[in-house]
């Protein structure tokens, strides 16, 4: 694939952050959905404008992202429209996730996120179709394996109940990544600790790693150690703020964990509260996996066709 990015670039032959007058071509054939080089070029600018330290990478190393993630979402809507009609939610709930989104990017209102992405050439639509594709894909894997999902609420209870008067809480971001056989993980763990040594740990994780976090820099936000299991809170213990694990593994693959910062809630915890976040934590965990297995199954089942 690596001579299919370079051939890339070379037809684009244009700065890919300056995008304007360029020829409609088709690029793979999924199916029958096809992915167009205006395609890519939306997908360029808009992981720019979620992610600007996406720049400091190659040019060839972002083309190689944007198509990868256009590849993975075409899968997924073809596999989506195989249970419902068309890839649209309703109103109301997608103004939550809009909300949600603007206010992890620190804007204020939808407003200024339109005119943010208006400033990066992307129209306010083409988010719009990849937060609802995102959400109804998230509602599938629900749907297939929630009841798949293994969670011991009095372990859970019990873990809390021993940690008295405060929480360790970790800011976390991760990698998420597997390979093909075994033997190559120490191959590949070098591969990624390089990039990482080179580009830093965020803009590894949008190129390598397989987890929902990769598009936001691998970035988990806040996690409690009660909702880690006990490999990882070992691993992660050993680490001083800004420091990351060698590959731990998990279902479906391994993971690379970086701690950003350690903090105690040294205050009475609210014990129901804390085994609802937990749960929660813990099921979105247990499903993210069950989505990357269930992905990865699907892709080998669709052909992608460099046309």
């Amino acid at each position: 694939m690596k001579k299919l990015f370079i051939f890339l670039l070379i037809i684009l032959n244009i700065s890919i952050f300056n995008l304007k007058a360029l020829e409609n071509k088709i690029l793979f054939k999924i199916n029958y959905e096809i992915i167009t080089s205006i395609d890519l070029k939306n997908e360029i600018n808009y992981l720019v404008a979620t992610n600007q330290n996406i720049k400091s990478l190659a040019k060839n190393e972002i083309i190689e992202i944007a198509t990868n993630t256009l590849i993975r979402e075409k899968i997924k809507k073809i596999e989506l429209l195989k249970y419902i009609k068309k890839i649209e939610l309703n109103e109301k709930f997608l103004d939550t996730i809009v909300k949600d989104f603007y206010l992890k990017y620190n804007f204020n209102n939808k407003e200024e996120l339109k005119s943010y992405l208006n400033q990066n050439e992307v129209k306010y639509s083409y988010m719009i179709n990849k937060l609802s594709l995102n959400a109804l894909w998230n509602k599938l894997i629900f749907e297939k394996y929630s009841s798949k999902v293994i969670i011991n609420k009095q372990e859970i209870e019990n873990e809390i109940l021993s940690k008295k008067n405060f929480i360790k809480q970790f800011k976390l971001s991760e990698i998420v990544f597997e390979v093909d056989q075994k033997s190559n993980l120490e191959e590949k763990f070098l591969e990624i600790r390089k990039n990482i040594e080179k580009f830093g740990f965020e803009n590894s994780a949008i190129k390598f790693s397989i987890s929902n976090s990769a598009n936001q820099g691998g970035k988990v936000g806040w996690v409690s150690e009660n909702s880690l299991n006990k490999k990882i809170i070992t691993e992660i213990n050993k680490l001083s703020p800004g420091e990351n694990t060698d590959p731990i593994i998990i279902p479906g693959g391994f993971i690379i964990i970086k701690v950003e910062e350690i903090k105690k809630d040294e205050k009475k915890i609210d014990i129901n509260k804390e085994i609802k976040r937990v749960i929660k934590f813990k099921t979105n965990e247990q499903l993210n996996t069950f989505s990357n297995i269930y992905l990865k199954k699907i892709m080998k089942d669709n052909e992608v066709e460099k046309i």
